[in-house]
């Protein structure tokens, strides 16, 4: 065995001169290169480079020393010293871990501030690095982990030395340094998540162990509050999460039929000072957390929701219609959906199991109780990233879809979009609620229009590459009004979606209307033509252009638009159909000309400005008319007048209704 004596103060004096010698050298060899005329191969990356970084990687082996020492050296002598069987690097992390998870384990209502403020301070330095963590954190056990928590949410709540802000900072910095240990090869993940649940959720431990944690340490009747914030971070690893999420689903199950059910026991024990983002308001739900785990961590959602279960217990059935989510709105379970649903490793692993998943749940959340536009508004956003992705099947729903049916996976095509084996399967008498959830919210409203306007113009502008090919197919010309007619009935229906509801920070309905009007026009401008070379020999589109590519305009792109007074989109259903059926016939003329079927020779000087062919948003309303008029003169050898606009009219009346 090795015995080392460290005196802090000399030891912090080699780190500052060693960080300035390294530092000293990388300026000056920089200078020293960049103002040379000739070469100085001496000075470079494998010469003297190599030195310096020799000499920062030996900063880690210094500091991890000074650090132990500060730890050991419980007196304020200014000295210590550790005994290991080698003085390794790896022997002090494991050794500083476990004074780490000693120094947590103590703290009380006796500990001072400044003994709080050096160990938060040392778990900032420590908290990333998973050899120091993975040691802590095994020192501590799960229970002594969520016991170090109900100690700290103690001394926050009921007056610890020091600010408050201080535990605050120290419970973010442990549950930071949790993620970390999880992610660290050969630390018991799966276990240790499985056991953090058990400890915090009080019904699922004997009689014996309740009585020995209470014991030690002294847990009140907040479980559900500090599983709830130490779930928050979205860094686990996928078996730490999953063995967590499983421990917890077992609780619900046995909990659900009998008189305390999970909901009701999270009500009880889901209030407490550590900040899980609720601000004092309702109870802290702490499978909507892992939920939000699974959102960023959607190979191990799709295992969770998809693997067989002991008794056959249906997890889709629960989560997704059966379970109340009112502690958060939806938010936590749709977030979860989505981004396994969208995931690419997802979707090339399991395509069945994923698109499946993803029907499953639009089919049953749209029927559960309390997902509505008002009460699932935190939902808001991921259902509409979750339908713009998969806005075909909207589409298709909307005009050929069943009004109900069980959730499954089923081949898709559409002409002049793409093929799919497998792609969930939407209902016609989901689509109100969904689509009504999804345009709650500012962000959800523009994540719509992104996909109808995606999906719109990526379906023109390929008939039209293909046109460029053909011009003389009557096939064509019948495919492009039924294009047309498609458009009008999402863009009808969508537009009925969005004043229904209530948007936070919108003037009026009008105001959300309009608003939602213009983006999808400005997200079908985003859309490019097929290149030349995408475009076949025989004239047929590029099978797999457009959805692979993201429409995103961006963050608020909308602007101040909510905030208008200024008259915005009518209730009129007519007038809205000829505004429509308007922008149809100017994105059609466009659309052409860009791939080359009306050539560019052929267009009015007044759709150019300064040589560069004028995009729809570059038209005002005064002049909408007169452009729509010269539009037509383009289209009509391809398309009539009536063929687009009836088709238009008669499809968007018939999904369109006035603002409530």
């Amino acid at each position: 065995m090795t015995t080392v004596e460290i005196d802090i103060e000399l030891i912090g004096t080699a780190i500052s001169a060693l960080e300035s010698l390294s530092g000293d050298i990388d300026s000056q060899r920089a200078v020293a290169t960049s103002s040379s005329p000739i070469s100085l191969p001496s000075l470079g990356e494998s010469t003297l480079g190599k030195k310096s970084r020799w000499l920062t990687d030996h900063l880690e082996d210094l500091t991890t020393r000074r650090d132990l020492a500060i730890l050991l050296d419980q007196e304020g002598t200014g000295t210590a010293s550790y005994t290991v069987a080698h003085d390794t690097l790896a022997n002090v992390k494991e050794v500083l871990g476990q004074e780490l998870a000693d120094a947590v384990g103590d703290l009380d209502h006796e500990s001072d501030a400044d003994e709080v403020e050096r160990l938060s301070g040392l778990l900032a330095t420590w908290n990333g690095d998973g050899d120091v963590m993975a040691s802590m954190f095994t020192e501590l056990g799960a229970d002594g982990t969520v016991g170090a928590m109900a100690n700290i949410s103690s001394l926050m709540g009921y007056g610890g030395s020091g600010d408050p802000d201080l535990y605050a900072d120290l419970a973010e910095r442990l549950r930071t340094g949790l993620s970390t240990a999880s992610n660290e090869p050969g630390f018991p993940a799966e276990s240790f998540g499985r056991e953090i649940v058990r400890y915090s959720v009080a019904p699922l431990l004997t009689d014996d162990e309740q009585r020995a944690f209470a014991d030690e340490f002294g847990m009140g009747m907040n479980g559900a509050n500090i599983l709830t914030f130490l779930m928050q971070d979205t860094g686990y690893d996928a078996d730490f999460l999953l063995g967590a999420a499983r421990t917890l689903d077992d609780f619900e199950r046995m909990a659900k039929d009998g008189p305390l059910t999970a909901d009701i026991w999270y009500g009880h024990n889901g209030h407490g000072p550590l900040d899980t983002g609720k601000d004092g308001l309702g109870y802290d739900d702490p499978m909507a957390a892992i939920m939000h785990n699974f959102g960023e961590n959607p190979e191990a959602g799709l295992t969770f929701f998809t693997e067989p279960t002991e008794d056959g217990w249906d997890r889709q059935t629960h989560y997704f219609n059966d379970r109340e989510w009112k502690a958060d709105g939806y938010a936590g379970i749709s977030h979860a959906v989505e981004g396994i649903g969208t995931s690419t490793a997802n979707l090339e692993s399991d395509p069945e199991a994923t698109t499946e998943l993803v029907s499953s749940f639009l089919d049953q959340v749209a029927n559960s109780d309390g997902f509505n536009a008002e009460d699932a508004k935190p939902a808001s956003p991921y259902v509409a990233d979750l339908l713009k992705f998969y806005m075909p099947a909207v589409d298709n729903a909307l005009r050929n879809g069943a009004d109900e049916g069980d959730g499954t996976s089923a081949p898709f095509a559409l002409d002049h979009f793409g093929a799919f084996d497998h792609y969930p399967v939407l209902f016609k008498g989901d689509l109100d609620s969904l689509m009504q959830v999804a345009m709650g919210t500012q962000e959800g409203t523009q994540s719509i229009a992104e996909g109808v306007g995606g999906f719109q113009k990526t379906q023109l502008n390929n008939i039209a590459a293909q046109l460029a090919q053909n011009p003389d197919d009557p096939g064509l010309r019948t495919e492009l009004r039924d294009i047309l007619q498609r458009n009008a009935s999402l863009q009808g229906f969508t537009e009925y979606s969005v004043g229904q509801v209530e948007i936070d920070g919108a003037a009026d309905r009008d105001a959300q209307r309009q608003v939602y009007i213009d983006l999808v026009s400005d997200a079908a401008g985003l859309v490019p033509m097929p290149g030349a070379d995408q475009v076949g020999e025989l004239g047929g589109k590029l099978v797999d252009f457009g959805w692979s590519q993201a429409t995103d305009l961006g963050k608020d792109a909308a602007g101040d638009a909510w905030t208008s007074e200024a008259a915005g989109a009518t209730d009129n259903a007519e007038t809205r159909a000829e505004a429509g059926s308007n922008r149809v016939k100017v994105d059609t003329y466009l659309s052409l000309i860009e791939a080359g079927v009306i050539p560019r020779d052929e267009v009015p000087d007044h759709w150019y400005e300064n040589g560069r062919l004028i995009s729809q948003s570059d038209i005002s309303d005064e002049e909408m008319g007169s452009y729509t008029q010269s539009a037509m003169n383009g289209v009509n050898e391809f398309a009539t007048n009536y063929d687009l606009e009836g088709a238009y009219r008669e499809s968007f009346e018939s999904f369109y209704a006035p603002a409530k």
